[in-house]
């Protein structure tokens, strides 16, 4: 053992490092780092019914006015009932990105065995979908993009506080919290004048999680969560992971999303899915770009969706 120490005392970095290398054991399998799901497209309708070439989505609406009444004179006018129609234009703007790799990272790739063209394309459709995932929740403000978290035609209501004086959902009771829930959701129903039902809810994780393991009643084994959706079996509770928190009031408050989810009340306009052009050689250099072509969020029907804040 002295000899070994003396031996390992007397050698140089590079050759320690040697001797270290060999002792690693190397796992076969490559990992790679798990990402938060991105939930745009389970939660939000998509259309690509639109023309790629197109610079604005324009979408009409129908207004019917009039009266009818009793007739006092028949020699005076009759109230008139119209029709007439609106527009609302949105921009398309395109989006793009690319992934490149030269002659020495095929030779390093074929050697160590990793398919580099499959890894780095996996990567750029992760970007795309992590950008079309932030577009659709709080739009570009760069391109004009529309989102649903910067659309101001959107009703806003704030929660109630409860009797400890404050609106989270951390200090509440659970029949505070029921009432939270009942009052938004009254709430599309009475602002829309009975036309729309909301059949979605979507809050941040910690508040599902709150509600997923607050009992009923000190009398219950039924969780808010469960009694809630016992009670609203139409209404689909989910959670965001990220997007939500601290989303309003000047990104001060926790809040949720609430609407009802259909492609007549709201779409998420893409023209363009990803689309790879084919390999561009530069140099020693091979690059790939894509593009896509979004349209944002069209809420064609905002009183049939909510934010409720402050929970």
């Amino acid at each position: 053992m002295i000899r070994m120490d003396a031996v390992r005392h007397h050698l140089d970095a590079n050759e320690t490092m040697f001797f270290a290398r060999q002792l690693e054991e190397i796992e076969a399998t490559v990992y790679a780092f798990e990402k938060t799901e991105l939930k745009y497209r389970q939660f939000i309708p998509v259309s690509n019914k639109d023309n790629p070439g197109a610079n604005t989505i324009t979408y009409r609406m129908l207004e019917q006015v009039g009266s009818f009444k009793v007739i006092a004179n028949y020699s005076t006018d009759l109230p008139r009932s119209d029709a007439y129609m609106s527009e609302f234009s949105q921009k398309v703007k395109g989006f793009g990105g690319a992934i490149g790799y030269s002659t020495q990272d095929l030779r390093a790739a074929a050697m160590t065995g990793i398919s580099l063209e499959m890894t780095q394309a996996d990567a750029l459709r992760r970007a795309y979908n992590e950008t079309l995932n932030s577009v659709c929740w709080n739009g570009d403000i760069e391109s004009g993009v529309q989102g649903i978290l910067d659309n101001a035609n959107i009703p806003t209501v704030a929660a109630a506080n409860g009797a400890g004086g404050n609106s989270e959902w951390s200090t509440k009771t659970a029949d505070e919290i029921v009432l939270d829930v009942r009052t938004i959701l009254s709430r599309i129903m009475t602002q829309s004048k009975g036309i729309h039902k909301a059949n979605t809810f979507l809050m941040p994780r910690a508040q599902y999680n709150i509600i997923e393991g607050l009992p009923r009643s000190t009398h219950s084994d039924m969780t808010v969560l469960e009694f809630l959706k016992k009670t609203y079996p139409d209404v689909t509770f989910d959670v965001l992971e990220t997007e939500l928190d601290s989303a309003f009031t000047s990104n001060t408050e926790d809040g949720a999303i609430v609407y009802q989810k259909s492609p007549r009340v709201l779409e998420y306009r893409i023209p363009l899915e990803l689309l790879l052009h084919p390999v561009q050689i530069k140099n020693l250099e091979f690059i790939v770009p894509g593009e896509a072509r979004l349209g944002g969020v069209v809420v064609r029907y905002p009183l049939a969706m909510g934010f409720f804040t402050g929970i």
